[in-house]
């Protein structure tokens, strides 16, 4: 029993200088053979391979460290990959500039960290190296078409033509725009073209000179359900006895609890009294002062429940919600109907009492000749004569 111990010892003894001698082995290893030299050159649209010269035999959890983040201050952000080469092919929006750094590393279960100095290199490289346009923005909707706008910089040459290609993001299967939109003769924009890559793969999308191959394109990473727009909510209602307004999507592509929606509910009494109101089913219930009238409008977005949107879609068409009309009681209607009554009556007299008037007023005339018959019937109207022979 004693002799099986000891032998046990010994083996965990031995264990442990093995892999001290293994540990230090390493440590000298990688802390002997930092990376150096790093290079970037350029492949296909918006593809680059970061290189960088090593003297490392790989084995199991020793890795190259790269880490690269671009040089906007706005975005810090740091991306970290793994490789067991010495290189890294990497889809980059290199014309925003880019910081790299490289180190050796034993990546294992360790709880001592063993790697190498990092190596650094900055590439910013001149604005004019790329495509001479700036502020490409693309929106998607669903996949069915998309639309990707572009600035021209003020330098760039009168007579160049740009073209837009894309590619799912680290593949080589190229697409380009099939209907642009232009400004002079300048394409300025991809305008409905045929979009049916799903949303949920990221792509980058480039802008190329079409006479100067020289110049590299001009690229944007793009995950295209971060600039998904749906379309505008339609068959917006509302129910008058419980004030509640509900709408549909033309275009249903998740689940009922992917979306947010916002409602426009306007006062059109006093046009200060403007809402928007959040929801996360198509329905609400609004409030409103029954006795004046109001306008609605709604409009969608995929939430982050599912493939998270930043583009709100276009307003509905507003629903216009005249103020509710008052049941009338049977006395109000009897008041009505006696008002009318007196009315008509007091009508009736008044004519009763102008025809009266009338006819006082303007007397038939006399007939002279019903009167003084022999002035006419015996001197033919003749009033001298007639005096004479009546003195």
């Amino acid at each position: 029993m004693m002799l099986a111990k000891f032998f046990l010892l010994l083996a965990v003894v031995w264990t442990f200088e093995v892999n001290a001698a293994i540990s230090s082995f390493l440590e000298e290893m990688i802390k002997m053979n930092p990376p150096m030299n790093i290079r970037i050159s350029s492949g296909s649209f918006g593809e680059y391979t970061v290189s960088w010269d090593g003297n490392c035999t790989f084995q199991d959890n020793v890795y190259y460290q790269l880490d690269y983040k671009y040089l906007n201050p706005s975005d810090s952000k740091s991306y970290s990959y793994f490789v067991q080469e010495y290189q890294k092919k990497m889809d980059l929006e290199l014309h925003r500039g880019l910081f790299t750094q490289v180190k050796l590393g034993y990546f294992g279960d360790t709880d001592d960290e063993i790697s190498s100095n990092w190596t650094e290199r900055t590439f910013d490289l001149p604005r004019d190296s790329f495509a001479s346009v700036d502020n490409l923005t693309c929106i998607f909707y669903g996949n069915t078409y998309m639309n990707c706008t572009w600035d021209i910089n003020e330098n760039a040459p009168e007579n160049e033509q740009y073209i837009l290609s894309y590619r799912k993001e680290q593949t080589s299967d190229m697409y380009n725009c099939t209907n642009y939109r232009m400004s002079g003769a300048r394409n300025t924009g991809c305008v409905g073209h045929k979009y049916d890559i799903d949303l949920s793969y990221e792509i980058i999308i480039c802008i190329s000179e079409l006479n100067n191959k020289t110049k590299l394109p001009y690229c944007r990473k793009v995950k295209p359900y971060y600039f998904h727009k749906l379309n505008n909510p339609i068959n917006v209602r509302i129910n008058k006895s419980t004030d509640e307004v509900t709408w549909n999507l033309p275009e249903v592509n998740f689940g009922p609890s992917c979306y947010k929606y916002q409602l426009n509910i306007t006062n059109w009494n006093d046009k200060e009294d403007q809402k928007v109101k959040n929801t996360s089913v198509a329905k609400y219930v609004i409030s409103r002062d029954k006795t004046k009238r109001y306008s609605v409008q709604v409009r969608a977005l995929v939430n982050d429940i599912c493939l998270e949107s930043t583009i709100w879609s276009d307003w509905s068409k507003p629903l216009i919600i005249a103020p509710d009309v008052k049941d009338i009681s049977f006395l109000t209607i009897a008041a009505v109907f006696a008002v009318i009554l007196v009315v008509l009556t007091l009508l009736l007299v008044l004519i009763c009492i102008k025809c009266k008037l009338v006819s006082k007023v303007f007397q038939p005339i006399p007939d002279a000749g019903e009167t003084f018959k022999g002035l006419f019937e015996e001197c033919n109207g003749d009033f001298q004569k007639w005096i004479n022979k009546n003195p």
